[in-house]
């Protein structure tokens, strides 16, 4: 298990070492610690992909990374002669490590088969969303923010509501602590559903909103247009009909291989519940 040397540590760092790695011969040995090799291309495949700065100091930087690159191969060497690597943890991690690099690698090449979206894919986008990008606003309220009960049902009492003192008294009612002040929410990163229930609310209406962990119970008290320009939109759209043909598509392989394969639970409880046939 000890091929090539990783570096994950110390990004910025990484990222400032990438082209100057590239003009040595590959594989010429930079260090050898206690027998084991440490070559440039064992880390240029760490650091592929990244870009560089033009001014940094390449050389500099590289005796940095190699530094970093041996400490870490003394103590890998210090834990194989402690026996780390028998263990049933490590065992664990390493094949854990590996089926999450091979799946890694799979959606690689699941995102280069999958073709760039059309503009009418992009457009149709846009209109779909429009609180995300023509319709999208800065929402002030005033809210009460409280801590969600355990058990959600108890939230019921809010529903007839009409006011924000209606909904502390609903609240007080069921013992759930809270605070008055102002929130704000964009609706350009906000879910479309939760989007479209804010906008269908009747002026002066509480809404029940997530913040964080925390809920809030807030009433509009200011709307501010957000203009975003025409090539952001274009560019957020693109990301988002991209992201969601990537997701559409592994989501296919995935079932596609679960369809041929055969799993035997052990454990019927763990067993996924059947699905109801229609």
């Amino acid at each position: 298990m000890r091929g090539k040397v990783s570096f994950r540590g110390g990004a910025v760092i990484c990222a400032l070492l990438l082209s100057g790695c590239h003009n040595e011969p590959k594989g010429q040995v930079i260090a050898i610690v206690n027998g084991h090799e440490i070559s440039f291309q064992d880390l240029n495949a760490e650091l592929d992909g990244l870009q560089l700065p033009d001014n940094v100091d390449r050389k500099q930087l590289r005796r940095i990374l190699l530094q970093q690159v041996i400490d870490r191969e003394l103590m890998v060497q210090k834990a194989h002669k402690m026996g780390i690597d028998k263990t049933p943890e490590y065992v664990s991690e390493v094949r854990r490590g590996e089926e999450n690099l091979l799946a890694g690698m799979i959606g690689h090449n699941v995102a280069v088969t999958v073709p760039l979206p059309d503009e009418r894919d992009i457009q149709q986008y846009i209109d779909s969303h429009p609180f995300q990008f023509g319709r999208r606003e800065q929402l002030k309220f005033d809210q009460i923010l409280f801590d969600p009960p355990k058990d959600r049902r108890k939230l019921d009492v809010l529903k007839d509501t009409h006011s924000l003192d209606a909904a502390a008294a609903a609240l007080q009612s069921i013992g759930v602590a809270f605070t008055r002040g102002e929130g704000a929410i964009d609706t350009g990163p906000t879910a479309p559903d939760l989007a479209a229930q804010i906008e269908a609310a009747p002026p002066g209406e509480p809404i029940l909103l997530p913040q964080g962990n925390q809920l809030a119970v807030g009433v509009i008290t200011a709307r501010q247009p957000i203009a975003t320009p025409p090539a952001a939109v274009h560019l957020a759209a693109a990301r988002a009909v991209r992201a969601a043909a990537l997701l559409h598509e592994s989501q296919a392989q995935i079932q596609s291989v679960r369809e041929k394969a055969k799993i035997d639970y052990r454990d019927p409880e763990l067993a996924p519940a059947p699905v109801a046939r229609r």
